[in-house]
C-alpha cells in the first residue's frame, strides 16, 4: 500500500507543488484564478493541508476495511458510482434519503474527504505496479487545472477541492444501528437503492470495476434529469443477479442488449417457478378425491403428467422455454399493473402492442382484454421476438432479426419487456 509519504506527495502534484521533502511540514497551495479577476476580486486564493490532520485522515482510512473500489466499516459504506447522466453530478446531488425503520441512511454525492483519499491510494499503488514512462503520469482528470473548481464563496480546503477533482459520485451508506453490519448487508442495501434509482429515473447507475475503470471513462453527456422522486428510501431486497441485467440494459444505448438483458431477468425465474409449478399441480393430483394409490390407471395418468411436463423443460425442446415463460409472467405479473407501467413508460405502446404484431418474426399482437389468453400471447410476444435476436440460420429469413434494418421496430417492444422485467424484480424480492 502506499505511504503516507507517497500520498503527500501525490496531493502536492494535483496542487503544482514539487520536490517536498519527507518531513513533518504542512503544505500551503496557492491558488490564481484562471480569468482576470475585477477590482472586487481578491487576486488569489491560499489554503493550508495540515500535515497532521493528512496523516490522521491517512491513518483513518488505512484502518478501514476494502474490497476493490469498496470502502467500508460495520457502520460506514462507499463505493464509487458510474453515473450514466453526467451532467447531474453538478446539478441534482445530494440525493439522500432514510429508512428510519431499519435505520439505515442513504446518499448518492460527491465521496467525503475518506473516500478520496482510499481512491488516491489505489491510483498511486496502479502507478508503483505499472513499468516505464506512464508509471508516473496522472490520470488525465486529476491534470486538469483545479483553479475551476474554486469560486469567492467556497470554503476552500481539501476536504471541499478533492472531491471535486475526482469528478465522480459515491453511494454511501450509514448504518445507525448499535451494532456492526457485514459487507454483504451493505451489498443488499446498494442493491436495492440502485435498482429503485434507476427503476425511478430511467439511469443506470453502474459501478467501476477497479481505478482504472473510473479514470478512464468515454461516457456521453445527457441532459437534465429531475431526481427528487429518487429521495424515499428502498424498503425491499432485490436479487442481485436479476438487478445487474437490468442494469446492463438500462447501461446499453443497443435496443439488441437492451431486450436480451430484460429477457435474462425473466429467464433468471424459469427453473424455480418451473419446479414449483409442477409441484403444486402434482399435489393437487395426488390430493384429489378422484385419485387412488390403488387405481394403477389413476397413477400411470400421474407417471404420463410427469413425464410430459418434464420433458416439456428439457431444454432441447421448443417448447420449453415458452411455456417456463408463461409460468414466470403469471406468477410475477398482474396485467394491471403491466399496463400502467407500460403506459407511464411510453403513452401509445398499448396500442402498439394491441394493434401490430412484431413483423421481422411474427410475434402476435397483445388483446388486454383477453383474460383467458393474454399471458399466452404476452409470452409469446416476448418469446418469438428473443428467438429472432438470438438465432441467425439463414434458413429462416423471414423469422431473423437484422441489425440496422429491423433496430428501429426493435426498439418499440423495448417499453414491454422493461415493464415486465421490473414487475419481475419488485414482485420476486422480499421486504427487509
Amino acid at each position: 500500500m502506499a505511504t503516507f509519504f507517497e500520498i503527500k506527495q501525490l496531493i502536492c502534484r494535483l496542487f503544482g507543488i514539487r520536490d517536498i521533502v519527507d518531513d513533518d511540514e504542512d503544505i500551503t497551495v496557492d491558488i490564481r484564478p484562471l480569468r482576470v479577476p475585477s477590482s472586487d476580486e481578491q487576486e488569489n486564493y491560499q489554503f493550508v493541508i495540515v500535515n497532521a490532520e493528512l496523516q490522521e485522515l491517512y491513518d483513518k482510512v488505512c484502518s478501514m476495511r476494502n474490497d476493490a473500489l469498496e470502502l467500508y466499516t460495520g457502520y460506514d459504506y462507499e463505493v464509487g458510482i458510474d453515473l450514466d447522466y453526467p451532467i447531474m453530478r453538478n446539478q441534482e446531488f445530494p440525493v439522500i434519503s432514510e429508512d428510519i425503520a431499519n435505520s439505515i441512511q442513504y446518499e448518492l454525492g460527491v465521496p467525503t474527504i475518506e473516500y478520496c483519499i482510499y481512491l488516491l491510494i489505489q491510483i498511486k499503488d496502479t502507478m508503483n505496479q505499472q513499468q516505464g514512462r506512464n508509471s508516473r503520469i496522472l490520470p488525465m482528470r486529476l491534470r486538469r487545472p483545479f483553479d475551476r473548481y474554486v469560486s469567492n464563496n467556497d470554503n476552500i480546503s481539501l476536504a471541499t477541492l478533492l472531491p471535486k477533482m475526482i469528478g465522480e459520485l459515491s453511494l454511501k451508506i450509514k448504518n445507525m444501528n448499535s451494532y456492526a453490519k457485514d459487507l454483504s448487508s451493505f451489498r443488499n442495501y446498494k442493491t436495492s437503492f440502485v435498482f429503485e434509482f434507476m427503476y425511478k429515473s430511467g439511469i443506470a447507475l453502474i459501478e467501476f470495476t477497479d481505478i482504472i475503470d473510473m479514470f478512464h471513462m468515454n461516457n456521453s453527456i445527457r441532459g437534465r434529469l429531475d431526481v427528487t422522486q429518487i429521495s424515499t428510501p428502498p424498503l425491499r431486497k432485490y436479487t442481485n443477479d436479476v438487478v445487474d441485467y437490468y442494469k446492463q440494459a438500462l447501461a446499453s444505448n443497443d435496443p439488441y442488449i437492451k431486450f436480451i438483458s430484460f429477457y435474462h431477468v425473466m429467464e433468471y425465474f424459469f427453473d424455480e417457478v418451473f419446479k414449483r409449478k409442477l409441484v403444486t399441480d402434482l399435489k393437487d393430483k395426488i390430493t384429489h378425491p378422484d385419485f387412488s394409490y390403488k387405481n394403477e390407471d389413476k397413477i400411470y395418468d400421474i407417471a404420463l403428467f410427469v413425464k410430459n411436463r418434464l420433458r416439456m423443460n428439457d431444454e432441447t425442446g421448443q417448447g420449453n422455454e415458452l411455456e417456463s415463460l408463461k409460468y414466470v409472467l403469471s406468477e410475477y405479473i398482474s396485467i394491471d399493473d403491466l399496463k400502467a407501467r407500460i403506459d407511464a413508460i411510453d403513452l401509445n405502446a398499448l396500442q402498439y402492442y394491441k394493434n401490430n404484431k412484431v413483423s421481422f418474426c411474427n410475434a402476435p399482437v397483445i388483446s388486454w382484454s383477453d383474460t383467458q389468453g393474454v399471458f399466452t400471447q404476452l409470452a409469446r410476444r416476448i418469446y418469438f421476438t428473443r428467438n429472432s435476436l438470438v438465432h441467425s440460420k439463414s434458413g429462416k429469413n423471414k423469422e431473423r432479426y437484422r441489425p440496422y434494418q429491423d433496430e428501429k421496430q426493435l426498439q418499440l417492444e423495448i417499453p414491454l419487456v422493461k415493464a415486465v422485467a421490473e414487475l419481475i424484480i419488485i414482485n420476486s424480492s422480499e421486504i427487509f
